[in-house]
């Protein structure tokens, strides 16, 4: 589904692996000081971008993105007619969680708000939130407020 070659060898990309140690590296250590106060908003217009780049028709291609994009599980915990309740969990994520003092979700939250826009043709807006070291994020939505 969303399978690419690499361009030396043609090995498909999901046989190639990265350790959780070097991808937490780049994500905990190196962007928070590279991007700075602004690495909230950039990681998720950054999301919003990835997912104009990889559109996704159902929800249950979202959640296989996921996974496979290493980002976590993702579960609908409920849904309105103006927003979605998600959590977010892995390994990885819990690893995340205990082992830096700094993590930020808002890159599958800008990812998540984009995917359901495209979706629904609503404006919308994600928001992340941790409660007991956990990882949540709301998509809400305005019916009125249609995109083309």
């Amino acid at each position: 589904m969303f399978k690419q070659k690499t361009k030396d060898d043609n090995t498909p990309v999901e046989q190639l692996s990265v350790s959780a140690f070097g991808y937490e590296i780049l994500r905990s250590d190196l962007l928070p000081e590279l991007l700075g106060k602004q690495e909230r908003n950039i990681l998720y217009w950054a999301g919003r971008h990835l997912a104009r780049k990889y559109p996704l028709h159902t929800m249950e291609e979202v959640h296989a993105f996921f996974v496979e994009a290493g980002w976590g599980t993702l579960e609908m915990i409920e849904a309105s007619k103006t927003e979605m309740n998600f959590s977010l969990n892995s390994q990885l994520i819990m690893q995340r969680i205990e082992n830096f003092t700094h993590q930020t979700f808002s890159l599958e939250a800008g990812f998540l708000a984009e995917q359901v826009q495209l979706q629904k043709k609503c404006t919308t807006e994600a928001l992340e939130s941790m409660k007991r070291n956990k990882v949540f994020i709301t998509v809400q939505w305005d019916k009125k407020d249609t995109i083309e």
